[in-house]
């Protein structure tokens, strides 16, 4: 039996069974922009793991894992490139692996709209100082933190370690939204999707709109001794007095 307390210089080793291959229901944690050292380039990376339900689905179809053994619910992160799309020399819309997902995270009902926004320009909120990368870098991940705790279908499919042998990856792919599954509009589900996108869209013409808005003019008056009221003198029990 395992024990329920793992002590500090116990073996941190574990053996863990994958997702299984097949279609699956995931929740995402919060989305980050990290540096990929390998591609030379920034990408966003989002934390998958199975719902609550499909948790149990799993463990109903394919059984507790044996002793010594624990059940994995997660996949290794889904990561894309900084590119919300760009148009063709015949004018037409190229998506990318980037809108492909966010759209699918936000239902079906609402990738459309969605996709039409992008392609108008819509996106994250222009950093405070353009020619700061940091400051660019916070924007987008600002604006992907509207994705956090939405949910889509994907695809696992498994892949061997080249480097280890016996250990497997349960690789994510193929994102696909939720309400696309014959006779599942999920309703509740697109309301939410359709609030996450209304507010995304509200917050960036509230933007466009305050830094379109002129500076205010900043008008200074200055009197002339013509213009000063007469003074006055007051006496004791606050009655004007001549002069």
């Amino acid at each position: 039996m395992m024990p329920l307390l793992r002590r500090a210089n116990d073996t941190q080793a574990s053996e863990w069974n994958p997702v299984p291959e097949g279609v699956w229901r995931f929740h995402l944690g919060a989305p980050e922009v990290q540096f990929n050292d390998r591609w030379n380039a920034y990408q966003a990376r989002f934390p998958l793991e199975l719902t609550t339900a499909e948790q149990d689905r799993l463990i109903e179809e394919f059984g507790r894992p044996p002793e010594g053994v624990q059940q994995s619910f997660r996949v290794p992160a889904y990561t894309a490139g900084l590119s919300l799309g760009f148009f063709q020399k015949d004018g037409q819309y190229k998506s990318t692996k980037l809108i492909d997902f966010l759209s699918a995270c936000l239902g079906r009902a609402n990738e459309k709209r969605f996709r039409e926004w992008i392609q108008k320009g819509g996106g994250p909120l222009p950093a405070d100082d353009p020619d700061d990368p940091e400051q660019e870098i916070a924007a987008i991940g600002e604006w992907l933190r509207w994705w956090e705790d939405l949910e889509l279908y994907g695809s696992v499919r498994h892949e061997e370690d080249k480097n280890v042998a016996g250990v497997i990856w349960a690789r994510f792919g193929g994102p696909m939204a939720i309400g696309s599954m014959p006779g599942q509009k999920e309703e509740h589900y697109q309301s939410i999707g359709l609030g996450k996108l209304r507010g995304m869209i509200a917050e960036s013409e509230g933007a466009e709109t305050q830094a379109s808005k002129p500076a205010a003019a900043k008008i200074t008056v200055t009197r002339t001794a013509a213009d000063r009221p007469p003074a006055r003198r007051y006496t004791a029990d606050g009655e004007e007095a001549p002069f």
